[in-house]
C-alpha cells in the first residue's frame, strides 16, 4: 500500500480502499487536495494547507469578516491537545501489548 492510499473497514462490511483526490471523497477532503490524485508529497503540502487557511483567517479577522472567520476550519489548541492525547494512548496501548487504550 503506498502513502496516498487508504484502507478503511468498517465491521461487517468489505474492506476498502480509498485514495486521494477522488471524487467519492467529501469536499472537505478534496479542498486540501493541491497535486491531484497522482502525487503525494505529504508534509509539506500538509504545511502549505494549514498556512493558507491561517491566512485566510488572518485576512478575514483584518476586514472585520465574521462569517469567514467561523465557517474556515483549521486546528485550534483542542485539536492540538486531542493530538497529544492520542499520541499517549498509542505509546499507552503499545507498552501494553497493543490493547485497546481508552482515548
Amino acid at each position: 500500500m503506498s502513502a496516498d492510499r487508504l484502507i478503511f473497514e468498517e465491521q461487517g462490511k468489505p474492506q476498502q480502499v480509498l485514495s486521494r483526490g477522488m471524487d467519492y471523497l467529501d469536499d472537505l477532503a478534496k479542498e486540501d487536495e493541491r497535486l491531484g490524485a497522482l502525487h503525494f508529497e505529504g508534509l509539506p503540502e500538509s504545511w502549505a494547507n494549514l498556512y493558507t487557511r491561517f491566512a485566510i483567517v488572518m485576512d478575514a479577522k483584518n476586514r472585520g469578516d465574521g462569517e469567514t472567520i467561523k465557517n474556515t476550519i483549521y486546528p485550534d489548541i483542542d485539536a492540538g491537545i486531542d493530538g497529544i492525547r492520542w499520541i499517549n494512548a498509542c505509546a499507552e496501548s503499545a507498552d501494553n501489548g497493543s490493547v485497546w487504550t481508552k482515548f
